[in-house]
């Protein structure tokens, strides 16, 4: 018997996470299948592991559920009722109503809602963003995940860019700020350990009692929502107590009188009263971040999916300026390091391509947007790829309610029958990225990779570059723009003068597809590169922000509701992996004993979690992850779990402070405990 060898292709994981791994797929080329994905160490920061998740993505790339070829509608919306057809007859009859709707509506009628499903620079936004400037569409506004704190940090420091995880071994104190790396960033793990193993003390600040707080302890756990006030206080008390350089902040900032005076209310006793942090842990913190270096300020996306979300970060980053931590290697402010990356973003869309400025409508208001029909025009089109609004975008109910209209045209291009793909009038089958030519950056480390297929896309699947292609030509436009291959949309990406991405081109890629951008890790950011804002300084006077109406505390919903991601998915990406599924088989909601208690449930009981938007069915299970007050359920799952809803019938529509950012975690519920009837009948709203 003669033995295949298989050849080995690099790769890169396209999900929403940190890490952005290194992948090396091994190829059978007799089956023209992979047979195995596992770590590439090319990529230094993937180290020799993958998470729980891109060790199974076998069974996702093979999953017997994947969509394969073209499907038409036929039944109800939301049935999941459909019939196969040809792409040809597909791309037509969409055509053709896309150019009925544009001439009766104007282009603007027709919205295309996308977000980081695929985070490939073609797959993320390339002849996507081409194709809809050319027909005038409305544009959107991808603020969902990370807007609030990039308004933060564009404010401060006129950048979004932090220190290079690679040094956080040389840090001597770690505040973890609504961060949980156990669950969403595992290569970060081994860097603190070697941090931890050369004497650094970790803290972990969590309303939540997560993975990654019971590693790093002390644990502070501020009552959800109070973040703002905490980082706040401890500003105020490094001032009073004299251990601040104002010499070095007056010349390396502006600021610092208006930064002062909203800190001035929130003295220590305040922050502990409202934070519910004892007063002497506080005492302890400031004392550490006056006088330990390297200081690191590890800053999450948690503290940021809130009302006063751009404020928040703004705090926490104005802490890094009054402490001075970004002086030292392996100190500074590390949310993200997606400023690194200096792609030519404005060639690879081509904005140029309208023919007058369109409408920009923000993602987190979808539900209003498609059933507000008083808006000019309304939506009478929305075209849905990596993405699953159905079940991730906020107020569920009224997004449900909008796919439902039957003069909406819904076309989603997607790997499986998802939540929103059942709403579709045409699903078009998605390639995964490990089927398609891609460039990958990430927002925590700082590496470039190429990665190339490593099998023909299943089925008649195509990449999200080439739906766009065929849309094009099916709709007669002409550009040529509109048809680049996507080799030419991978230079043109690279296409750039600065010296971070020297060298950094795609034939250098195509000898080596892992290259780190030009800037050492041991360089200063803001020390030994500039502070990119107007006035070259940082600035510690608050960021302009909307007014917020008042948020009063309603007796109907007590209960503080939080939905964290966990390590088993990344949001709905993963949802009918069964060997994940097995993990958790059931949507829970994680309740304090104290809480059990008080509303008379018994852990294992099915309840219902609901709000003055909307109800869920989850199953009540006893747990020390939440406080009293305090109730969790991880996202997201698929809606025919709970009989047709999920966590977000329980999340608004509501905008954060600045960015326009999404307001997941301030959300207020109650509990009931449901019949034996209504269990089994799922208990959706």
């Amino acid at each position: 018997m003669i033995e295949t060898t298989l050849s080995t292709v690099h790769g890169a994981c396209p999900h929403d996470c940190y890490d952005t791994c290194g992948l090396q797929m091994d190829v059978d080329p007799d089956a023209g299948r992979i047979v195995r994905i596992g770590p590439d160490p090319l990529q230094p920061l993937t180290r020799n592991f993958l998470c729980l998740k891109v060790n199974r993505y076998l069974e996702r790339l093979y999953h017997p559920d994947r969509v394969l070829y073209p499907l038409k509608r036929v039944g109800e919306k939301g049935a999941g009722d459909f019939v196969r057809v040809s792409w040809e007859d597909a791309l037509a009859d969409i055509a053709s109503r896309l150019q009925d709707i544009a001439a009766r509506f104007g282009g603007e009628a027709v919205l295309p809602y996308s977000f980081a499903g695929n985070m490939g620079i073609l797959a993320g936004e390339s002849l996507d963003a081409r194709f809809f400037h050319a027909i005038g569409a409305s544009r959107l506004e991808r603020t969902i995940c990370t807007a609030a704190s990039g308004a933060a940090l564009d404010w401060v420091y006129g950048t979004r860019l932090g220190p290079d995880p690679e040094v956080i071994p040389q840090s001597r104190f770690i505040l973890l700020w609504g961060t949980n790396p156990m669950a969403t960033n595992v290569h970060e793990i081994p860097l603190l350990e070697e941090a931890r193993a050369a004497g650094a003390e970790i803290w972990t600040i969590d309303p939540l009692r997560t993975e990654t707080a019971r590693r790093y302890a002390p644990h502070l756990m501020p009552r959800p929502g109070t973040d703002l006030g905490l980082a706040l206080g401890l500003g105020r008390e490094l001032l009073q107590r004299g251990w601040v350089d104002r010499a070095s902040i007056a010349e390396n900032a502006r600021g610092l009188d208006a930064y002062e005076a909203a800190a001035d209310p929130w003295t220590l006793s305040r922050t502990a009263q409202t934070t519910g942090i004892p007063e002497r842990v506080l005492s302890d913190l400031v004392e550490h971040l006056a006088q330990t270096r390297p200081l690191l300020f590890r800053t999450g996306y948690g503290v940021q999916r809130q009302r006063q979300a751009a404020r928040t970060v703004w705090a926490i980053s104005a802490l890094s300026v009054l402490t001075g931590s970004f002086r030292d290697v392996g100190g500074g402010h590390l949310l993200t390091n997606s400023g690194a990356f200096m792609l030519n973003q404005e060639a690879l869309s081509r904005p140029d391509l309208m023919k007058r400025p369109t409408r920009r409508l923000n993602m987190v208001e979808l539900g209003r947007l498609l059933t507000d029909l008083t808006e000019e025009p309304p939506i009478k089109a929305l075209v849905v790829y990596n993405s699953n609004p159905a079940a991730t975008a906020p107020d569920q109910r009224a997004v449900l309610r909008g796919l439902r209209r039957p003069d909406l045209m819904v076309v989603v291009h997607e790997q499986m029958l998802t939540d929103t793909a059942r709403y579709a009038d045409y699903v078009l089958p998605a390639a995964m990225a490990m089927e398609t030519l891609d460039l990958h950056t990430s927002y925590w480390h700082r590496y470039v990779q190429l990665a190339r297929p490593g099998t023909d896309p299943a089925g008649e699947a195509v990449s999200n570059p080439e739906f766009f292609r065929r849309l094009a030509r099916a709709m007669g436009l002409t550009h040529p723009a509109l048809y680049d291959d996507d080799e030419t949309l991978i230079r043109t990406a690279l296409m750039v003068q600065h010296p971070w991405m020297a060298g950094i081109t795609w034939e250098a890629l195509s000898e080596n597809p892992v290259a780190k951008v030009r800037l050492p890790a041991d360089v200063r950011v803001f020390v030994d590169t500039p502070i990119p804002t107007a006035d070259g300084r940082f600035h510690l006077d608050p960021l302009p922000v909307r007014e917020l109406d008042s948020e009063e505390d309603d007796a109907r919903y007590p209960l503080y509701f939080i939905s964290p991601s966990v390590r088993e998915s990344i949001k709905s990406s993963f949802a009918n992996v069964k060997s994940l599924q097995a993990h958790r088989p059931v949507p829970e909601l994680l309740v304090a004993p104290a809480d059990l208690e008080r509303f008379g449930i018994r852990s294992g009981q099915w309840v219902r979690v609901f709000n003055q938007r909307g109800s869920t069915r989850l199953l009540a299970v006893e747990s020390d992850v939440p406080p009293p007050g305090t109730v969790v359920s991880y996202a997201v799952r698929w809606n025919d779990e709970a009989g047709g809803s999920n966590i977000n019938q329980l999340t608004g529509g509501e905008l954060s402070d600045a960015g326009g950012g999404a307001t997941f975690y301030s959300a207020r519920v109650a509990i009931a405990a449901l019949s034996e009837n209504r269990q089994a009948t799922g208990g959706g709203s």
